[in-house]
């Protein structure tokens, strides 16, 4: 893998479970997460897809997530910097999210997508919007 890529200063610490840089291959996602995790999570292991929006306020400004959960401490958070190899993507944040959600289902079939990444994988729309920091930290402890 390259060289991890840099997170936001603003961000820093401040997302739980941020992959840095992922790979996808026909083994599944090799990622690197901001606080030093690095996994290959095969893609019979992944059990869910959950796509949302973070907060609108700083310093998480509305931005798209797809979280790939898998093993218990093992959930990885793909946010719009994270470098992501192994398939050509969108430039836009919001279709890449897209594709990325799509790629996963595809590949990992017993993973579950709750109704609004369905709703959001099969629209033109923005994921669902979790509206606080309290929401965060709730959606963060169903993942844990």
């Amino acid at each position: 893998m390259d060289k991890p890529v840099e997170l936001p200063e603003q961000v820093r610490g401040a997302i739980n479970y941020a992959v840095l840089t992922a790979e996808l291959s026909g083994a599944g996602i090799n990622a690197r997460r901001e606080d030093g995790l690095v996994k290959l999570v095969p893609w019979g292991e992944i059990v869910g897809v959950v796509a949302r929006r973070l907060p609108a306020a700083a310093p998480y400004d509305g931005a798209t997530i797809v979280d790939v959960v898998s093993t218990a401490g093992a959930t990885l958070r793909i946010v719009p910097w994270t470098q992501i190899k192994g398939h050509p993507f969108a430039e836009s944040i919001v279709a890449r999210a897209r594709q990325l959600v799509h790629i996963i289902a595809a590949q990992s079939l017993d993973a579950r997508l709750d109704g609004s990444t369905k709703l959001f994988a099969d629209s033109e729309g923005q994921a669902t919007q979790l509206p606080d920091t309290a929401a965060l930290a709730l959606h963060d402890q169903k993942l844990a």
